[in-house]
């Protein structure tokens, strides 16, 4: 289904063609009937002869009702530019025009209404002062025909038109998300809240769970008609009408955009290509105050020039609008900005980064990159997502902030820290760019040919950001290595933290890096002989203590001997041997923790374990006292050890008592195998 929409000066016949063709009088307001003038958008359909069905929308002709006008024009097939013959161009038929131009709709149609009212010389005048109007414009070239809705003359002939220059507008693509600007809300009696847009981007079905925005209220679609006739499926196209269930009327208003949760988010900010009219009174000055218009949506917005002070008549340049209000927006959309007061139109544009960040004025890589996404090539737009020149995707995490003991550790070792690495679905490719997902699955075909980007399971890094990754992984092991030589490795919690790679990828990540060479996995042997891991390290790195090193550990591990379970506490080793020795002989599983401050032998701990389990299996309980006499330690000692095996859940303390927990048998397998 294609839109048609109906412009042209008031009093041009806009209302009373539309009727002609269609049988419906668009004027649906009493004090239109009144006043014989359309104030705000009429709709109205129609059966081309080709057999397509299209939408129509007749917008108001008085300069008074310009923002209404605004509100229906925002996503044409083919304009339908109405001049009366007996007065030609006027003033609104001008601007409206230029509206038409800035916002690029490049099929159309004029309409030479009231023919019957003028002599054929006269009309052959006006026809050719029609001709060299539209010619600067997107219209150009558009069938020029004379008509009469009073006569009937020339209406066929113009329906003819219409089905021509809808051949050559460009097809309505399906890209996953949906989105209905709303132009008008109503309710109706036994069926509740309605809205009514012309669907973009996508599909809607009854029964669908919908999202408004920018309020982010749910819905249920509970009906559908395009034309009066309902509907199962709406398609993007001509215009549709949505009845929704679980809102209220007050619940959404013009502007508005209806569409599926989480495909789209509001944004307050766009990066846009401004260009002033020729016509315009005066230039558009950096940080001046516009009034924004987006398909059926209004905003006020401050414009900040990015590559001059300001714009003049007739000149482009590249632009942000900041936005008083959050609003919904996609790459190309187009929009148009006037002067609040006196209200004029001055300019328009399109946008090429909807999600947009703050920048600095005048500069060279901004007004490059933003260059890059006008041009809109597939490949060059899908990896500049890849590169991190857009903004994260829904649901995307930034880089994660590491806890504060890792944090001042990270500080210390003075390692670089990253933006956040992270890799994208095509899905969220696709939203980030805007282009259909068959699009973005070629355009990274492409980019894998030409080296540019890899896929790493299901998600995808442009390689200049893969090297990068792999260039801040190295330095950050490098330097953590430097400041800890005798650890294994680095945490692999805080490394993740550190770099900024989202939780569910790191495992992938790792993997993929130790593939390549570019680190290594740590592991230590611990308890029982079970193996340790959770540490990343350098591929070269080892971490082996120095012979003096060797000596001094050696020495205090033969008084770990000596009394197994009476030995030195930890604060005892870290005095002797140094707090990064003593941590080096827990991270290589030469000396365990089993409480606060007490450390023992993993032999020390086994032979404990044995003894206290033997002991349950003849006594089924064993106290505090009776443990402390079964090792000959001391109740400091018996306690930490008891703390330990509750934690492993090998004991089960039970008042005073201790008895055999869940892995006491497992754990006593794991012994007898030794």
């Amino acid at each position: 289904m294609s839109l048609i929409g109906v412009a042209g000066h008031v009093d041009h016949g806009k209302s009373a063609l539309v009727t002609a063709l269609t049988g419906i009088d668009p004027d649906r307001l009493a004090e239109e009937k009144a006043r014989g003038m359309t104030i705000d958008l009429g709709f109205a359909w129609l059966t081309l002869p080709s057999g397509r069905e299209a939408s129509i929308v007749d917008v108001p002709g008085h300069e008074a009702f310009i923002k209404n006008m605004l509100a229906g024009v925002g996503s044409l097939d083919v304009a339908l530019l109405v001049i009366a013959a007996d007065e030609g161009v006027m003033p609104q038929t001008a601007e409206h025009l230029a509206i038409l131009d800035l916002l690029r709709v490049g099929s159309g149609v004029v309409a030479l209404s009231k023919a019957d009212l003028v002599e054929p010389d006269w009309l052959e005048l006006v026809r050719e002062e029609i001709a060299e109007v539209i010619a600067p414009t997107t219209l150009a070239g558009a069938s020029i025909i004379a008509c009469s809705a009073l006569t009937g003359a020339g209406l066929p002939d113009l329906l003819a038109a219409l089905d021509r220059a809808l051949d050559q507008a460009p097809a309505r693509r399906d890209l996953g998300r949906p989105r209905l600007p709303v132009d008008r809300v109503f309710t109706i009696t036994g069926f509740g809240v309605v809205v009514t847009g012309a669907l973009q981007d996508g599909a809607l079905a009854i029964g669908q769970e919908v999202e408004v925005l920018p309020s982010g209220r749910r819905a249920r679609i509970r009906g559908l008609q395009a034309h009066k006739q309902k509907i199962e499926r709406g398609e993007p196209g001509g215009r549709l009408a949505v009845n929704l269930a679980g809102v209220e009327k007050s619940d959404l208003a013009r502007g508005d955009t209806l569409t599926l949760p989480g495909r789209l988010r509001t944004t307050r900010a766009l990066d846009v290509r401004l260009e002033a009219l020729p016509a315009a009174p005066r230039p558009i000055a950096h940080n001046a105050l516009l009034d924004l218009y987006l398909g059926a949506s209004e905003t006020q917005a401050r414009v900040i020039l990015l590559d001059a002070d300001e714009l003049a008549p007739a000149a482009s340049g590249w632009a942000q609008l900041r936005l008083a209000h959050p609003l919904v927006a996609a790459r190309g959309d187009r929009f148009i900005v006037r002067t609040p007061s006196p209200s004029e139109t001055v300019g328009g544009g399109v946008i090429v980064e909807p999600m947009a960040r703050r920048h600095r004025r005048h500069d060279a890589s901004v007004l490059a990159r933003l260059e890059l996404l006008a041009r809109g090539d597939p490949s060059e737009v899908t990896l500049a997502a890849l590169r991190g020149e857009e903004r994260a995707s829904p649901g995307r995490p930034a880089a994660t902030q590491a806890t504060s003991a890792s944090a001042a550790q990270t500080k210390a070792t003075k390692a670089p820290r990253s933006a956040g690495f992270a890799g994208h679905s095509e899905a969220d490719l696709a939203r980030a760019t805007g282009l259909p997902a068959e699009e973005v699955a070629e355009a990274l075909a492409d980019l894998e040919t030409r080296e540019q980007a890899q896929r790493l399971g299901g998600l995808w890094y442009a390689v200049s950001e893969w090297q990068r990754l792999r260039s801040t992984s190295a330095s950050a092991l490098s330097a953590y290595h430097a400041r800890y030589p005798l650890r294994p490795g680095m945490p692999r919690e805080e490394w993740r933290a550190r770099l900024g790679i989202p939780s569910r990828e790191a495992a992938e990540v790792v993997a993929a890096l130790a593939a390549e060479g570019a680190l290594a996995e740590a592991s230590v042997a611990g308890a029982g002989g079970a193996e340790r891991g959770g540490w990343l390290r350098a591929p070269d790195h080892h971490a082996e203590p120095t012979a003096e090193q060797r000596r001094a550990g050696d020495a205090l591990l033969a008084r770990f001997h000596a009394a197994p379970f009476t030995p030195p506490t930890r604060a005892e080793v870290e005095t002797e041997l140094g707090p990064e020795l003593a941590q080096a002989l827990l991270d290589r599983g030469e000396l365990v923790k089993v409480g606060e401050g007490i450390l023992l032998e993993p032999a020390a701990l086994d032979e404990a374990t044995r003894r206290i389990l033997a002991h349950l299996r003849a006594h089924e309980t064993i106290t505090v006292a009776e443990a402390r006499d079964l090792l000959d330690t001391s109740r400091k000692y018996m306690l930490a050890i008891f703390e330990y095996l509750d934690d492993q859940r090998i004991t089960e303390r039970r008042g005073d008592d201790r008895t055999l927990g869940r892995e006491a048998a497992a754990m006593a397998e794991r012994l007898a195998a030794q």
